[in-house]
């Protein structure tokens, strides 16, 4: 059993380091360097960040309720439509909105596991991404066919 978690532990390592260089490699075409940053905290501390030196920002974290993303709070919305207007000072930004984080994905192994669960979670992620003008989703979920967080549900198939 430990050795199937190292495995499972090692090809997630693995996935998310070819996110990362796929991302790179995209940037490296026209000799730019990827800048990726995850933000969670006050909205009024957005406007501390100078967008021109960030090519990603990332909200954190959405969670699932039923099948679907959604925000904690109002201050969530508020964080969001700053990054996105952070755009006007650099039109390349990316803003992607990320679910799951360090305890933040309870339910993910229940959801993904079901062909309607999945497609209802993609037209909720498509519904904020059009509602807000973000570029996409960050699916932060610790950790797929892996205990993660203490109680949260995992199985071999995720």
């Amino acid at each position: 059993m430990k050795m199937k978690m190292i495995k499972n532990f090692v090809l997630a390592g693995v996935l998310l380091l070819n996110f990362f260089f796929f991302v790179q490699a995209s940037f490296a075409q026209t000799n730019k360097k990827a800048v990726i940053a995850y933000y969670a905290g006050n909205p009024e501390k957005l406007d501390s960040f100078d967008a021109k030196l960030i090519t990603h920002i990332i909200y954190c974290f959405g969670h699932l309720q039923g099948n679907h993303i959604k925000l904690a709070s109002h201050s969530d919305t508020i964080i969001i439509q700053k990054m996105v207007a952070m755009k006007r000072q650099n039109p390349a930004l990316k803003v992607l909105l990320s679910l799951g984080g360090w305890g933040g994905c309870q339910t993910c192994s229940d959801v993904f596991a079901t062909k309607e669960g999945r497609k209802q979670f993609a037209i909720s992620v498509k519904k904020l991404n059009n509602y807000f003008g973000a570029d996409g989703i960050d699916l932060d979920w610790e950790y797929p066919s892996i205990e993660g967080f203490p109680g949260h549900k995992y199985s071999p198939d995720d």
